[in-house]
């Protein structure tokens, strides 16, 4: 299951009677009516890097495609060793880059006792392997994405100098041989939080 975490703010825009934006003119002359297209530009694009009326390091930035449902096991070839996990996609889908943090991961039901080793490993925007230990949780910063643009400095950076998506997957060992003769459920809720960078690419100082 996908989602779509977005700060697209809903709403109007007015445009005061003293801005003039250069149009077509057309000379109405011996005939009682015109036609006059009219285009509207209604809240905030969060998509257009260039896009006016949302702060540097706003929420309102954030815009982000997450697996919302994600699985991890062990395999009958590693007798159950090893475990192991498909690859989920995260994709940064606004026009400013986003640091991705795991800031939270419970075990909701189940125990991990007789896991030896637990992890969530993704690359970031420059290829780079990143990991966080969930193991021994401590919350902190996972991934960096680059704008939809594939950018992290919106005036610098060339479009498609940084990965905008990733893949991530789950990995990790089991203790002994407990579960060649066991079989256990666990459940678990990952907490990802997301904070816009600025237009430069850097975390924006209040």
């Amino acid at each position: 299951m996908k989602k779509i975490l977005s700060g697209l703010l809903v709403g109007s825009v007015l445009f005061g009677g003293a801005a003039s934006i250069y149009a077509a003119e057309e000379n109405v002359n011996g005939t009682n009516s015109a036609s006059i297209t009219v285009n509207g530009s209604l809240g905030q694009d969060n998509t257009d890097e260039n896009g006016p009326n949302i702060d540097e390091g706003s929420e309102d930035w954030i815009n982000v495609t997450v697996d919302t449902a994600n699985i991890f096991y062990t395999t009958k070839d590693t007798e159950h060793k090893t475990i192991t996990s498909p690859y989920y996609a995260i994709t940064n889908n606004s026009g400013r880059g986003v640091k991705i943090s795991v800031a939270d991961f419970t075990v909701d039901s189940g125990n991990l006792d007789n896991v030896e080793a637990l992890e969530i490993s993704g690359k970031d925007y420059s290829a780079m392997d990143k990991t966080v230990d969930l193991k021994s949780f401590a919350a902190g910063e996972f991934l960096v994405l680059a704008n939809n643009q594939g950018k992290l400095n919106v005036d610098t950076d060339p479009s498609g100098g940084y990965t905008k998506d990733t893949l991530y997957k789950y990995s990790g060992t089991t203790k002994d041989e407990y579960y060649k003769g066991n079989a256990e459920q666990t459940s678990h809720t990952l907490t990802l939080a997301f904070e816009a960078l600025g237009k430069d690419g850097n975390p924006v100082t209040p």
